[in-house]
């Protein structure tokens, strides 16, 4: 039984290049790098949830687009123990920006595609990520 559903965000540019937001948990968070990640609060679609988390997180307010990646994944929290399931989205905004952080997280990085394939270690984050990747690639093929 699934005792919290959750929204993991990657917020990314295209300009001047691909980047994506990473950031890096505190240690008494477990001290990971992810994409934004969230409960979505009762009475509160994913869309909701997935701007009030970013503002929460990052203090981003001006979203671009946002992709369902229609990706959603199960998982037992490695802290609390709770079955979770997140839901993987993506936000793009029009360029790289400074970002204020919340108390969840210590440090940010806008990384290359290759350098967030480095720093993120959960599988699942991973393949949200190259889920991104191919429909950045594939929109981009349209366009061309």
């Amino acid at each position: 039984m699934i005792e919290r559903t959750n929204v993991q965000v990657f917020i990314f540019t295209r300009y001047p290049n691909f980047q994506v937001l990473i950031l890096k948990r505190t240690p008494e968070r477990g001290g990971w790098y992810q994409p934004i990640s969230g409960g979505i609060e009762q009475n509160e679609t994913a869309l909701e949830a997935i701007k009030r988390e970013i503002f929460e997180e990052t203090g981003i307010e001006i979203i671009k687009q946002i992709y369902d990646l229609n990706y959603n994944f199960k998982f037992t929290a490695p802290m609390s123990k709770k079955k979770m399931m997140d839901l993987c989205f993506a936000v793009e905004i029009d360029k790289i920006i400074n970002i204020r952080l919340s108390q969840e997280h210590e440090k940010y990085m806008w990384c290359t595609e290759k350098e967030a394939k480095k720093i993120l270690k959960w599988k699942y984050n991973l393949i949200a990520l190259e889920k991104l990747l191919k429909m950045i690639k594939k929109e981009d093929l349209k366009t061309k």
